[in-house]
C-alpha cells in the first residue's frame, strides 16, 4: 500500500498546527498513539498504536487497524473475534502526533479479555492509597464480560508482554 498519497511532509509548525494537510508525526519506532472511544457515549474503550500502514488502512477502509507492539504485527480489530470497530470519526491532535478514533463496535466488546472497555479496573486514590503497605489493589469497575475469550480465541497465549 502506498501511503504517500495520504500523508504530507512536515515542513513548519504553522503548517502542522494550523494547516489542512495531514502530516502525522510517528515516533522513533514508527508509531503514533491511537485513543479509541465509543462514538455515541464517549466512553474510553482502548488506547493502541498505529504505524503508517495501520493509519492508512483505517483511513482507506473506515475500520480500525492497529499495530501490536508485543507481536510486532499489523492487526485489523475484530478480524478474529468479529468485534470490528467501525470508525465514525477520526481526529488528529494539534501537533499531529496522536489520533482519536470514535467508533461503533460490532458485538459491543473492545477488550481481548472480554470486557466492553480495556479500562475495567480502578486505581485507588488519596488516603486509601497512602496507607497501602504493598502493591495497590485494583477495583473492578466492570465485572461482566461481553464475551468469553477462550471461546473466541481458543487457548492462544495472551498477547500482552509481561
Amino acid at each position: 500500500m502506498d501511503t504517500s498519497s495520504f500523508f504530507g511532509s512536515r515542513r513548519t509548525i504553522e503548517q502542522v498546527e494550523e494547516g489542512t494537510e495531514l502530516a502525522p508525526r510517528f515516533d522513533e519506532q514508527g508509531l503514533i498513539p491511537a485513543v479509541t472511544t465509543d462514538h455515541a457515549t464517549g466512553e474510553l474503550l482502548m488506547v493502541g498504536y498505529m504505524n503508517r500502514e495501520a493509519l492508512a488502512r483505517t483511513i482507506e477502509t473506515g475500520e480500525a487497524h492497529y499495530f501490536s507492539r508485543s507481536r510486532q504485527v499489523l492487526w485489523h480489530k475484530g478480524a478474529t473475534s468479529g468485534l470490528v470497530q467501525r470508525v465514525k470519526a477520526l481526529l488528529i491532535d494539534d501537533d499531529q502526533d496522536c489520533v482519536w478514533l470514535r467508533v461503533e463496535t460490532a458485538g459491543g466488546a473492545n477488550c481481548h479479555v472480554g470486557y466492553r472497555s480495556c479500562f475495567y479496573r480502578e486505581i485507588p486514590l488519596g488516603p486509601a492509597a497512602g496507607q497501602a503497605t504493598g502493591p495497590l489493589l485494583l477495583r473492578f469497575t466492570d465485572t461482566e464480560k461481553v464475551f468469553d475469550p477462550k471461546l473466541v480465541y481458543g487457548d492462544a497465549p495472551n498477547p500482552t508482554k509481561l
